[in-house]
């Protein structure tokens, strides 16, 4: 009888020691798993002193639609940081050529060097390198 449930412990205890495993490595795993988060998305919610306008839809990285110019402040996830911080976005989107200009935090607007600068789209490939932003997943 005993040689039928040492299987049944060994393969509890296995399941045991893989659901604890990610609590032995610490916290450690879910701050690179915050971090991870952080990286991949721009998820929040940007107000402005002053009235603008901005209606874009991004496809995917590939292309996009629309057009706006968003010079304010961001709250959420967005530039690989979490919080609240300066905010500058110029886009103009026509699904075969797409330019970005975006900024999280400290920048200089007179300075292009500190905004990250694309363009997307088919024309945007094959007339301009593309330069991703360094917290986009590539």
């Amino acid at each position: 009888m005993s040689n039928r449930r040492m299987p049944r412990r060994l393969g509890l205890g296995l399941v045991l020691l893989g659901c604890a495993l990610p609590i032995l490595q610490g916290c450690t795993y879910l701050k690179y798993r915050a971090e991870d988060a952080a990286d991949m998305m721009d998820l929040g919610v940007t107000w402005t002193q002053k009235p603008t306008f901005s209606l874009y839809a991004c496809l995917m990285g590939l292309s996009s639609m629309g057009a706006g110019c968003v010079d304010g402040k961001f709250a959420g996830i967005g530039g690989g940081q979490v919080g609240v911080q300066r905010y500058v976005n110029k886009n103009m989107g026509l699904l075969i050529w797409t330019y970005e200009e975006i900024a999280f935090g400290d920048f200089d607007l007179s300075k292009p060097e500190t905004l990250t600068r694309w363009h997307a789209g088919p024309i945007g490939w094959v007339k301009y390198f593309p330069r991703r932003p360094s917290y986009a997943p590539s």
